[in-house]
């Protein structure tokens, strides 16, 4: 009978030859012996599918699945489905994580029966065009004992620091099954509703602040082209329905985040952000329709009573009757 994999490397794959050979060496410079490495290709249309096959006989046993292109969240789900490790990751492929990262995390986790073990890393930039820096400052967010994903998640957020993310984890299999967590299909920035529902969740965090993995900050990533009406409209609707979800959440888990203030804080800093994103709209009757939108979701409602505290109050007072005026544009 074939032993359980330690870790399952879900990998989610879209148009990237520029990123797949430096990304399989990393996972080779893992060196975890039976690591069950799950790539999906979903949807590519440049040569990413030669660079996996060049790739598969350094990978004894990995697992090639093609999808049409239905998004990241999509592709993870895919190989979520079929993933038999104990532990499960999610790298992206145009980062850099270091060799023993997925070692010494693995090492954390099996030592304290973790649900999710989490690391440090660093931002890097494109041509070094800034200095790289820690993710997590390490003045803000310090190597933890086990603790209750609650707690870990209210000191993460309280330091107002804070990344949502999946790369920088391990999380325990059975733990993600139990709760039949899954990404939520064509959301950009779905880690932040998925990061904040696993906490609540979890029983058993475990943070060291190693700097395992560089996050590349590069002109050939999505979330750094230059936005239009159109992309900015896009991603206010992407905002409000990480709004919904994390309301949802909240009311999933009242006993957890009545003790997290943050998490009703961050739903209203989120919203701050729709809110920055119709300022940047150029087109009034564009703005206008998003705007419109906004209210009748009920998402200013929404910010208002996740808004603690008179100075957060008064930044989105200040904001309410310019975002009346853009609904009286006329047309």
């Amino acid at each position: 009978m074939p032993q359980t994999p330690l870790l399952s490397v879900v990998v989610a794959v879209y148009n990237g030859e520029l990123f797949l050979a430096k990304f399989f060496a990393c996972l080779e410079a893992q060196a975890i012996e039976g690591m069950e490495v799950i790539m999906v290709n979903d949807g590519s249309t440049d040569g990413s599918m030669a660079i996996i096959d060049a790739w598969r006989d350094r990978f004894p046993g990995m697992l090639v699945i093609e999808q049409e292109n239905q998004g990241v969240s999509v592709a993870r789900n895919t190989g979520l489905a079929v993933a038999t490790g104990q532990y499960l990751s999610f790298p992206d492929i145009d980062d850099d994580f270091k060799p023993g990262m997925y070692r010494r995390l693995l090492d954390l986790a099996l030592a304290s029966n973790l649900d999710v073990v989490t690391c440090n890393g660093n931002y890097v930039y494109e041509n070094n065009r800034k200095p790289s820096r820690p993710i997590f400052p390490e003045d803000k967010l310090q190597s933890t004992g086990v603790m209750s994903g609650p707690a870990w998640l209210k000191k993460a957020l309280d330091s107002r620091k804070f990344l949502h993310v999946t790369w920088l984890n391990l999380y325990r299999h059975d733990f993600i099954r139990e709760h039949g967590f899954k990404f939520e299909p064509g959301l950009r920035h779905q880690d932040i509703p998925w990061t904040t529902e696993v906490l609540l969740a979890a029983q058993r965090v475990q943070y060291t602040n190693e700097r395992f993995y560089d996050y590349y900050i590069h002109s050939a990533s999505v979330s750094h082209k230059p936005d239009t009406d159109d992309t900015l409209i896009r991603s206010a609707r992407h905002y409000i329905k990480i709004l919904e979800m994390l309301e949802a959440i909240n009311q999933r888990y009242p006993e957890q985040v009545k003790n997290i203030p943050a998490c009703n804080w961050q739903i209203a800093k989120e919203g701050l952000g729709i809110l920055h994103t119709f300022n940047n709209m150029k087109d009034p009757q564009k703005k206008k329709m998003i705007v419109k939108e906004f209210f009748d979701r009920g998402i200013w409602r929404l910010i208002w009573k996740n808004a603690r505290g008179f100075r957060l109050r008064w930044r989105l007072g200040r904001r309410y009757l310019k975002l009346k005026k853009a609904t009286r544009v006329p047309g």
